[in-house]
């Protein structure tokens, strides 16, 4: 195995302060990252990015806004084809303090047997990190030279050659839930249905909590109900292969929540040795294959309930059966129903139908079916169930997409807002919402449409969303296709007038008897 020879120095230091070192071929970006933390007795709390100023090149943690003059690639990259590439590029850390490091590429070594990387030669002691930057360093270094440590290049190598350890020591549940605090082990102790620990001292809070839920059953119950993508993730996890892509962390929250796996830094995940020992036993192709069914039902509650908010049972299984070829009977939904329940069920069943959540709570899914247009109950396409199952029923578009340009572009907003807007927005329009309640929230995101032209542009943008967006007031139908297939014609034209008895089933959909639903306002 190969490595390169950097010497990274700190941008505006005089006398140089500066690291060489050694760093094996191979490694990503944000292993390197890792690495110059250490190498500058540094601890990892702030952003970071590399920059290849010659190629136009910025890697990152995180996705970045579009730039014209940078293409941007993500850290978990490996750093072997740019770094072999160049000969120099710079680390900036902290953009308050803006740290900028020039790394200077001055040898490729083909025989190098170290597993982790190496200082093999420094200048300079130790910068305090938040101490305000460079200028702000001298000046500390003036008033108060005591507070600057010395630079101990042996610790610093025993440090790197313990996060380079290919295998990691055995992590035990006990060791991990003493670094949590009490309110978070209670919350996993009440995920998993144990009462009366709130009293209870940590130690034995710890010593119950972790005794329940590395019980068979209680652990079977629990898993069962992981998705596909999550099961492949915790596979990987417990095998050892922990860092995970930044993209792919919320699959994880699932098991964090119910305290089988814990995250450390830099998008690295740690199952403890027991819950790998009590998962094997429990991990036989028969519980895979009722867990992997179980989650495709789930996935069909999630697409539905985005939809229509209120489900009929038919409705699910009529979805379900299209597309699945072992096929649904109303007993299994039932009893997946009472599985996923506990868990992560976003639904309520409810006089007959799968009722929304936040609407069973509310008591107000009969006003809700009031409501809805009397149209066919629009059925899925299986990629757009898949879509809304890995999204938390949120469905991407092309007017959307549009619109996620509009607000990076021409709005300058960031990575992490974006999303959270386009959701609010899908929801808002989803249940009715028109153009002022869609301003009230851009305006309550702090977007402000200033110019006339920004104005106009994301009015046209949001009209075509508004006429994309399927709508659970319309059983899921998109606006456009009630116009284009007729179904405004059909949910208002008026049925004939039939004699309703007491006992009869109730017209407006609510499950109920007519006496004791509507028969009571009449």
């Amino acid at each position: 195995m190969g490595a390169y020879q950097l010497k990274i120095t700190i941008k505006g230091s005089k006398p140089p302060i500066w690291r060489r070192i050694l760093v094996p071929e191979g490694i990503t970006f944000s292993k390197l990252h890792q690495v110059i933390q250490t190498a500058f007795s540094w601890s990892d709390e702030h952003l970071y990015q590399f920059e290849f100023r010659s190629e136009k090149i910025r890697v990152v943690p995180f996705e970045e806004n579009e730039s014209k003059k940078f293409q941007y690639i993500m850290a978990e990259e490996s750093i072997d084809a740019l770094v072999s590439g160049t000969n120099k590029f710079t680390y900036t850390y902290d953009f308050g303090d803006n740290w900028e490091h020039t790394i200077q590429v001055e040898d490729k070594i083909a025989d190098y047997n170290e597993k982790s990387a190496q200082v093999i030669k420094f200048k300079g002691d130790i910068i305090p990190e938040n101490c305000g930057g460079i200028a702000a360093f001298y000046e500390l270094l003036e008033k108060s030279p005591e507070n600057i440590k010395e630079y101990d290049m042996a610790s610093v190598n025993l440090a790197l050659n313990q996060s380079g350890q290919i295998q990691p020591e055995e992590v035990h549940i006990k060791e991990i839930y003493n670094y949590y605090d009490k309110d978070s082990i209670i919350e996993i102790a009440q995920r998993h249905g144990l009462s009366g620990v709130a009293k209870l001292k940590k130690e034995e809070l710890i010593k119950q909590t972790t005794s329940h839920i590395l019980d068979k059953d209680v652990m079977r119950r629990y898993f069962l109900c992981v998705r596909d993508s999550e099961i492949k993730l915790f596979d990987l996890v417990a095998e050892g292969n922990c860092e995970v892509h930044s993209d792919d962390i919320e699959e994880l929250d699932f098991l964090y929540a119910g305290g089988y796996l814990t995250s450390g830094s830099d998008s690295h995940f740690v199952v403890a040795e027991e819950v790998v020992k009590a998962y094997q036993e429990i991990n036989t192709l028969q519980f895979q294959e009722e867990r992997s069914r179980l989650s495709t039902i789930g996935d069909y509650f999630c697409a539905a309930n985005s939809l229509y908010a209120v489900t009929p049972p038919s409705v699910l299984l009529e979805t379900f059966n299209k597309y699945e070829e072992k096929k649904l009977t109303f007993e299994e939904l039932l009893r997946a129903y009472e599985c996923l329940r506990p868990y992560r069920c976003l639904v309520q069943y409810i006089d007959g139908n799968f009722v929304d959540g936040a609407l069973a709570e509310q008591k107000s899914y009969t006003d809700l079916l009031h409501m809805q247009k009397k149209v066919p109950y629009y059925i899925p396409s299986k990629q757009e169930i898949r879509f809304m199952a890995d999204h938390d029923g949120f469905l991407m578009t092309s007017e959307l997409e549009k619109l996620n340009h509009f607000l990076k572009v021409q709005m300058d907003l960031s990575d992490d807002t974006i999303p959270y807007i386009l959701h609010q927005i899908q929801a808002e329009i989803s249940l009715g919402g028109q153009l002022p309640e869609i301003m009230n929230d851009i305006e309550a995101a702090g977007i402000v449409l200033s110019e006339t032209e920004q104005l106009e542009q994301f009015t046209s943008i949001i009209t075509d969303v508004w006429n994309q967006t399927r709508m659970v007031l319309n059983r899921g139908h998109k606006p456009y296709e009630m116009v284009m297939k007729g179904l405004e014609e059909v949910s208002s034209q008026r049925k004939v007038a039939q004699k309703i008895y007491p006992n009869d089933p109730c017209p407006c959909g609510s499950g109920k008897k007519y006496k004791k639903c509507c028969g009571r306002k009449a």
